[in-house]
């Protein structure tokens, strides 16, 4: 039978390993994977964004964290682009140090994003966020961020949408900002979504750790 001060001792060891362990796994950069938009909520849409006419995918963005379990989430990036199963490296931030267009974008996609059943609706609710983040939500008419074909039911949808988010806010979301940008700097899109997944990693280390406690304390 070992003597108390030495169990004590190697049970220190065990766990100043387990902490070194998990702040190596923390200080890993955190991973986003695009699995694209979801087909039953999304649609195309033509905008103009800094004098420019694009056509855009508008709508919730199917995403996974450091290989989690998918969520939606919603672009607030036009500067950059994603095609489907595009993989890159992010900081995860929370939402209240991107500014209160954030937290207010934030509202929307808590408030209405569980909501979506439609293309039209899923497209209302990305015009929303855009035009909160780049414009302060001034409407489709005006600004950097403009409105130039879309379906008359997601337009009327967005502006509701808009409405209902004034002098509104939330702060349960996180923003998924870009590592880098890619080899042109127009790639790896930023995002929003509402939480962020335990990593299935961190649990069972978690749960590894207990368990050799509790096998040091009975030895």
């Amino acid at each position: 039978m070992l003597q108390p001060g030495v169990t004590i001792m190697k049970l220190n060891r065990v766990f100043g390993a387990g902490i070194l362990v998990a702040v190596a796994a923390f200080a890993q950069a955190d991973t986003l994977k695009f699995k694209g938009l979801d087909a039953n909520k999304s649609q195309n849409v033509t905008i103009k964004y800094d004098g420019a006419s694009l056509t855009v995918g508008a709508g919730l963005a199917r995403l996974s964290l450091n290989g989690g379990p998918d969520h939606f989430g919603l672009c607030v990036d036009l500067d950059h682009w994603n095609t489907n199963g595009l993989t890159y490296d992010v900081n995860v931030k929370p939402i209240a140090q991107q500014g209160p267009n954030a937290t207010r974008a934030a509202y929307l996609l808590n408030t209405f994003s569980s909501t979506v059943t439609s293309k039209a609706q899923g497209a209302a609710l990305q015009l929303a966020v855009w035009d909160v983040i780049y414009d302060n939500g001034d409407g489709f008419s005006k600004g950097r961020f403009r409105t130039s074909s879309v379906s008359t039911d997601a337009l009327l949808t967005a502006n509701t949408y808009l409405q209902q988010s004034v002098s509104q806010t939330s702060a349960a979301a996180v923003w998924y900002e870009a590592k880098n940008h890619g080899k042109y700097n127009k790639s790896n899109q930023d995002f929003m979504a509402a939480a962020v997944p335990e990593p299935a990693s961190m649990i069972a280390l978690g749960a590894g750790l207990l368990a050799l406690a509790r096998r040091r304390r009975r030895a």
